[in-house]
């Protein structure tokens, strides 16, 4: 134990010089001067350079987009090593066409922002495991139930009904936890 202690000791202790990653009270020291002289002009762009951005076009086009690629029609057995190199894979050109209309655009569906809900433990993990043998999203699921709830007058109030009592039991536990927190600092 002691020639383990002994041997800890003499090690020489990490600095900025020496480790990857510097202790708090000690830099790595001053960064060196560049060698480089410094300039009067202005970072970025230079007054009077013609620049090479695209133009902007106002134009839209209604017409299918043909994407091509080639996809090979069936697996290839590998060649032998030496020949490798030489043999080409067959391949079929496929166009796909997609018609992208503006109009199509405006109808697709936008996401909010990104939010963190925190469900009882014993929901999160009911909830979890549905959604994931449905292969849906916790996301998906509430919007779904939201929209099925906000057409079903009777349901909605149900489900406002039950979400009141279950905010007022929230509130109770906080309440709870917070006492005991002081109790046990006081103890």
């Amino acid at each position: 134990m002691e020639s383990r202690l002994d041997a800890l000791e003499k090690r020489t202790p990490k600095t900025g010089r020496n480790s990857h990653k510097p202790p708090p009270g000690n830099s790595l020291g001053k960064r060196p001067k560049s060698l480089r002289p410094r300039s009067n002009k202005a970072s970025g762009g230079q007054t009077g350079h013609p620049g090479s951005t695209r133009e902007w076009s106002e134009t839209v086009v209604d017409e299918p987009i043909s994407v091509s690629a080639a996809i090979p029609t069936e697996p290839t057995a590998p060649a032998p090593k030496k020949n490798r190199a030489k043999q080409a894979k067959p391949a079929t050109e496929v166009v796909i066409k997609a018609p992208i209309l503006p109009k199509q655009m405006d109808e697709l569906i936008t996401i909010g922002q990104c939010r963190n809900i925190r469900l009882e433990e014993k929901l999160d993990t009911e909830i979890e495991q549905f959604v994931r043998d449905k292969k849906l999203s916790i996301e998906i699921l509430l919007d779904a139930l939201y929209l099925i709830a906000n057409d079903d007058k009777e349901l909605m109030d149900r489900a406002l009904t039950l979400a009141g009592k279950r905010l007022q039991e929230r509130k109770e536990a906080g309440k709870l936890r917070r006492i005991y927190a002081q109790m046990q600092k006081y103890k």
